[in-house]
């Protein structure tokens, strides 16, 4: 069977991959949405990218893909018109899209305005992985790490297609046209092929040897027309470092305190740690208890560093671990006791769990109501 030419964008990058949070507990933080934009459409030229009416990405060409936007969750105006002509001539948009909390969102121009195919596609990351991401008590100690993979049928014109490995194990079948689907699969190299949907045989395009990281995020789109001269576009990034994450959360007297106490190297390079996560709130009510002010704390270092490390706990451990729990050993020295129920997890029977499994490239953060203090000496 003749082989059909297949213009393809192989877009691998590797991001953050914000955790699920527990979105409807009342009191949660209000963690930031991640946005991003792709533009996928091969005939399409480079656009402006409008949030609330206000141009927030700017030139984007195909193909490509944006960094994250954080936005706080709730709901936006969102719009993409050609470069430089304003949002009046958007050709997507503006549509309202609601945005969750600690989600993360890759907003996709597919399709091609030849066929009048052109349009978003809206995926929820977090959505997608829900379900298939295993924990770590659901690992064997042997098991290799793994890597978590989302791949996008981008080509409007393209048939239904199969994606299988060197030996023919397939890896998603039948994916046609703005269909994408998650995996999860041990680290290591994979050859992979794309094949029209029930026929191994017929190869229409070769991915070639990917290289996937334990602990990593992919996307990966084909993107283009049916017909036309083949491509690949790659670019990679990695997760964040915990120190980055928290920043990025917005714990900013939390970050504050870690550069205080000498700690964000450790944060940022060392681990894996497991990190409970005082809000700003948190910190302020801690202080306000204690009677001493931020600046007073950040001064005493030593206490600082204390307090710091006793909410930090060697290793990864994700959310349905720590309900395992009675307690966990802190680097500080002390453990902390954990008690859930059917009400939530305590910790020390005075802070709340409300968010977590907020991943990071050196472990993983959950978010707490209130700050541990670790016992006098």
């Amino acid at each position: 069977m003749k082989k059909p030419k297949f213009v393809v964008g192989l877009v691998l990058v590797a991001a953050l991959l914000l955790g699920a949070l527990n979105v409807g507990a009342q009191d949660m933080m209000d963690a930031p949405a991640r946005v991003r934009v792709a533009h996928f459409a091969v005939d399409a030229p480079a656009v402006d990218v409008f949030v609330g009416g206000e141009a927030v990405l700017e030139g984007v060409p195909y193909p490509a893909i944006s960094d994250y936007l954080s936005l706080e969750a709730g709901a936006y105006e969102i719009a993409v018109a050609p470069a430089g002509e304003g949002i009046d001539a958007a050709v997507i948009g503006p549509v309202e899209l609601e945005f969750a909390a600690g989600h993360a969102y890759t907003i996709a121009a597919t399709g091609q305005l030849a066929d009048e195919s052109f349009g978003p596609l809206v995926i929820d990351e977090t959505l997608a992985f829900e379900g298939e991401m295993m924990g770590e008590a659901e690992m064997a100690e042997d098991m290799p790490l793994m890597a978590r993979v989302l791949v996008l049928h981008g080509i409007s014109d393209a048939p239904a297609v199969d994606v299988i490995t060197a030996d023919g194990t397939p890896l998603i079948e039948g994916a046609a046209f703005n269909q994408y689907a998650a995996l999860e699969v041990p680290a290591g190299e994979y050859a992979l092929q794309v094949t029209a949907a029930g026929d191994p045989a017929t190869v229409v395009f070769d991915l070639g040897t990917l290289a996937l990281a334990g602990d990593q995020y992919y996307l990966v789109a084909a993107i283009g027309s049916f017909a036309g001269e083949n491509q690949i576009f790659s670019a990679v990034a990695g997760f964040k470092s915990i120190a980055e994450v928290a920043a990025d959360y917005g714990f900013n007297t939390l970050v504050a305190a870690v550069g205080a106490a000498g700690l964000g190297e450790a944060l940022t390079t060392g681990g894996p740690f497991t990190v409970f996560a005082p809000t700003d709130e948190a910190f302020a009510a801690a202080l306000e208890a204690l009677g001493i002010s931020a600046e007073d704390l950040l001064a005493d270092t030593e206490t600082l560093t204390s307090i710091l490390l006793y909410h930090v706990v060697e290793g990864k451990v994700m959310a349905e671990d720590v309900i395992g729990l009675e307690a966990a050993p802190t680097l500080n020295g002390a453990a902390i006791s954990i008690m859930a129920d059917d009400m939530g997890v305590k910790l020390n029977d005075s802070a709340t769990v409300i968010a977590t499994d907020v991943l990071a490239t050196n472990g993983v953060i959950h978010v707490i109501d209130a700050v541990l203090l670790p016992p006098a000496e």
